[in-house]
């Protein structure tokens, strides 16, 4: 049975196993009405299902809300067939949800051109219990290195229109504890989300975003931005997704995000040595400090190879 929803300003259907969020527009954001769809649809064991057509696109964040909260994107092209926007295989109305079509595989990514996409980065810090507790810097270092200046803003959902300050992030997040906080970080061409968490060692602070294209970028900024996290960061990886250009993510069927960097934080090469951290192989390993800088261009291995290969060097989980 399918309920046309009134009480909620996202959600246009919903069923015993979706909610269904219907949008038109050239590019959608993480909202906060999208947020809300999202906590509500997990909240009543539901899965959230976006509709849009084929021709539009998705912000960083609202890309990586749809992860976090397992939710579906779902585009509809002219002739009314219906797929996942972000894996690529047909879907239909099944009469409580979109679901896969049985039998029929994903389309064949297109491959993408040369220095084409966007450049993300993924920061993992760990900050200690008891210790001293300044949220932000890792958002600070990527928008140096991508922009030359700060963060410009952040806030709880897109627009984020709070003026950027490091002081500010830390006391909401810290206010907050220890509920999880995810937050929405922005810069000129630069967007992502901040994610605080407690964990067992004190307090998880992970850092995505999505920033200007890879053309528009000298190696040796990338270098400087590991350089600038190596002494805090636990991680840090660096890459380039063909499917996210100009800030937004397209439907258009892609392959993952290509690998460019991996930084291991000192506390990973503590654990075997400056020697063993050198022994790492990547196309080139860049000690910084006391963290392990190591570049995955290039060379007869592809990328994606040379990453696996790290993270089994360094006894790290491929979900690192």
């Amino acid at each position: 049975m399918v309920e046309q929803v009134t009480g909620h300003p996202a959600a246009d259907w919903a069923t015993s196993e979706a909610l269904i969020v219907e949008q038109s527009r050239a590019v959608v954001p993480a909202s906060s009405w999208m947020i809300d769809a999202a906590r509500s649809a997990l909240g009543s064991a539901r899965v959230l299902q976006l509709l849009t057509p084929e021709q539009s696109g998705l912000t960083y964040p609202m890309e990586l809300l749809l992860h976090d909260a397992a939710a579906d994107w779902i585009v509809e092209d002219d002739a009314g067939r219906h797929r996942h926007g972000l894996l690529g295989f047909p879907v239909s109305w099944n009469g409580t949800r979109f679901a896969r079509v049985p039998g029929h595989q994903p389309a064949v990514p297109v491959e993408p051109k040369m220095n084409s996409g966007d450049v993300e980065v993924r920061i993992t810090t760990v900050h200690p219990a008891g210790g001293p507790l300044r949220l932000g810097a890792g958002a600070e270092a990527v928008l140096r290195a991508f922009t030359g200046g700060p963060p410009t803003g952040w806030g709880n959902a897109e627009p984020a229109t709070r003026p950027w300050s490091a002081g500010e992030v830390t006391e909401h997040c810290r206010d907050r504890a220890p509920e999880r906080t995810q937050l929405v970080v922005v810069g000129p061409g630069v967007a992502g989300q901040l994610r605080v968490s407690p964990s067992d060692d004190g307090l998880l602070e992970e850092t995505r975003l999505s920033g200007p294209a890879v053309g528009t970028l000298r190696p040796d900024h990338v270098t400087a931005m590991a350089g600038q996290v190596a002494a805090t960061a636990r991680l840090m990886l660096a890459a380039v997704h063909p499917g996210r250009k100009g800030g937004s993510r397209s439907s258009e069927p892609t392959r993952p995000a290509l690998p460019y960097g991996f930084l291991a934080g000192r506390e990973i090469v503590a654990a075997r040595g400056v020697d063993h951290a050198e022994l790492a192989p990547a196309e080139r390993v860049t000690i910084l400090g006391s963290a392990a800088w190591c570049t995955v261009h290039g060379g007869r291995r592809t990328p994606y190879e040379q990453l696996a290969d790290i993270l089994r060097h360094f006894a790290l989980p491929d979900t690192a």
